[in-house]
């Protein structure tokens, strides 16, 4: 009870610094009890990297390393765990979340000294193998996506897709309606996989924003349709359905930036990328050289997987070592908006 109470008062204490201190050989059910469910804003700056104590073997659940953004996630991971001394073990479940509820059970056979998880969809499906990891007194921490609410772990890596979506999608709202004064504006919004959390909280952040700045309503949307995955050959196939349904948009959001760069292309064969704009999530580095060309991507949110993994790898690399507990469940990195204005800025964090 003693200990319950010294790691509660400590965590209470420095409740505005990023990371608390709890003690090295607490179990994981005090850890988890005494976390705190708040947000908690960090940078990966706040984070400093350190050299592991011994060669820990640290599982890495990845939902893709196939694709611009999860294979850089991945890498980045891979690439500051080993730096540190320890071992990366890699697995890709390829989207599917019964193969990664496998993958995880593997690790759990093999005593691994600690997971970090990028969940599948849908994230429910990995509640069940979590309690497990849980169970055998392995810390796990998530990165891109949070697992399910109800599930045990000690804190998730994540950007803010919400507040991501809402940056972008507003300076996009101001600069279209500033470019057609009068009329209906008709838009499109490609969505990702159905279910998602992380999709649809970036879906109604963009749809907030435009409402917010379109006082007259001007702004219609015209379009909603799931590309059922977040590349850009999917952007394409969905754009070009939604383009060959209502030629008249002006303005197509994606989910990710890699629908918006499939959707020049689909707008580029039909002969309309001018008249568009676009806007999305992440920074791939082929979406900055669209909008660096002057292309119809104006705007876009930065959820940069190479911090996510750097801030995730770290953290975990802190409480092996020492302890050191995440400050909050939810560790949210800093949003950023990149326009063509701050572009410069941003060209060399693409992926």
């Amino acid at each position: 009870m003693k200990r319950i109470i010294a790691v509660l008062v400590i965590l209470t204490a420095l409740s505005q610094l990023v990371f608390a201190q709890a003690g090295v050989k607490a179990s994981l059910d005090k850890i988890y009890a005494a976390m705190s469910n708040e947000k908690t804003y960090v940078s990966v700056n706040d984070v400093p990297a350190v050299k592991a104590k011994k060669p820990y073997k640290v599982g890495l659940a990845m939902v893709n390393v196939s694709t611009g953004f999860f294979r850089v996630l991945a890498d980045t991971l891979q690439s500051e765990l080993k730096a540190s001394g320890a071992v990366p073990l890699l697995v890709d479940c390829e989207s599917d979340v019964v193969k990664q509820v496998s993958q995880v059970e593997n690790f759990i056979v093999q005593n691994v000294d600690a997971i970090i998880i990028n969940p599948a969809d849908p994230q429910s499906a990995l509640t069940l193998v979590l309690k497990k990891a849980y169970q055998a007194n392995i810390p796990v921490m998530a990165v891109d996506v949070p697992p399910a609410p109800d599930a045990p772990y000690m804190a998730g890596f994540v950007t803010d897709a919400y507040q991501l979506a809402y940056v972008f999608a507003e300076k996009l709202a101001k600069d279209i309606l500033a470019a057609n004064p009068t009329g209906t504006i008709e838009y499109g919004l490609i969505g990702g996989t159905q279910g998602n959390p992380i999709a649809a909280l970036r879906n109604q952040g963009a749809r907030d924003a435009i409402k917010k700045v379109d006082t007259q309503g001007r702004i219609k949307e015209v379009s909603f349709l799931y590309a059922g995955a977040y590349s850009e050959e999917s952007g394409l196939k969905t754009a070009e359905n939604m383009l060959v349904a209502h030629p008249n948009i002006k303005m197509i959001i994606g989910t990710c930036d890699a629908h918006v760069v499939g959707a020049t292309a689909a707008a580029k064969r039909q002969g309309l990328d001018k008249n568009i704009m676009m806007g999305g999530v992440d920074g791939s580095k082929a979406a900055l050289e669209i909008m660096k060309s002057g292309g119809p991507i104006k705007a876009i949110g930065l959820n940069s997987p190479v911090e996510v993994g750097q801030t995730a790898a770290r953290a975990m690399l802190a409480f092996l070592n020492d302890g050191k507990v995440p400050a909050s469940r939810t560790m949210v990195l800093q949003p950023a908006l990149v326009t063509p204005e701050n572009l410069d800025e941003y060209m060399n964090k693409g992926f």
